[in-house]
């Protein structure tokens, strides 16, 4: 878990590598070193019970590197919301393509639309061509809730974090998700590229240092 830091500066939480997908529809879910069934639920707005009963496995089912995961929509898990009440997409309770703040710009991903600042989601649109046209890799976040996220969303995320069903997330008011300039990248794949050549558009690895999927915007 990342030091607290105020929010001018917060860092962010966790997240999981999923293959690309259609918006709406479960997708295949690559285990990284570290992952648990509690955290990629978690990262998905899921419950731990409902992960392991869409996949045919035990709530206590432990998650080796390498294996693969289906991980479905709550939607399509019977929970229609987040684990803890919130919609499973980045607007909350908007209507679907509405940002959830004036102040937002969209970004695609496997999830249908999930937002930055606007700011950093024009720089990261910006990089995600570079990146298609260099190498041939889309650039998107780990999950619903691995862009942009209201303070209710952060604030569920870290119940579940001291609950023990989560994966680290700071409280309300000290993660940069809730300022809009955070992603959680869904491959360390998408981390090379971004190392490589995010420093053009303002985005590189500016905090926790111990997550490599978190990549922030700095502006520019």
């Amino acid at each position: 878990m990342q030091a607290r830091i105020p929010i001018a500066v917060a860092a962010a939480s966790a997240a999981l590598a999923v293959a690309p997908a259609a918006a709406g529809a479960a997708v295949t879910h690559t285990v990284q070193p570290g992952e648990t069934l509690s955290g990629i639920a978690a990262a998905n707005g899921l419950t731990t019970d409902a992960l392991a009963a869409w996949n045919g496995v035990a709530s206590d089912h432990l998650v080796i590197a390498g294996a693969s995961l289906s991980v479905p929509t709550p939607e399509e898990a019977g929970l229609g919301t987040t684990a803890t009440g919130t919609a499973a997409t980045g607007a909350a309770t908007t209507a679907p393509g509405t940002a959830p703040a004036p102040w937002l710009g969209s970004i695609p991903s496997p999830w249908g639309d999930l937002y930055l600042d606007a700011g950093a989601a024009a720089a990261w649109s910006s990089m995600r061509q570079a990146s298609l046209a260099t190498y041939g890799v889309d650039l998107y976040p780990a999950g619903p809730l691995s862009a942009y996220r209201t303070s209710g969303q952060q604030g569920e995320m870290y119940e579940l974090y001291l609950s023990g069903a989560g994966a680290p997330a700071n409280p309300p008011g000290y993660s940069s998700h809730e300022l809009g300039v955070s992603v959680d990248l869904a491959t360390p794949a998408m981390r090379d590229i971004v190392d490589q050549i995010g420093w053009q558009y303002g985005w590189g690895k500016f905090e926790a240092p111990e997550e490599w999927w978190h990549v922030s915007w700095g502006g520019g």
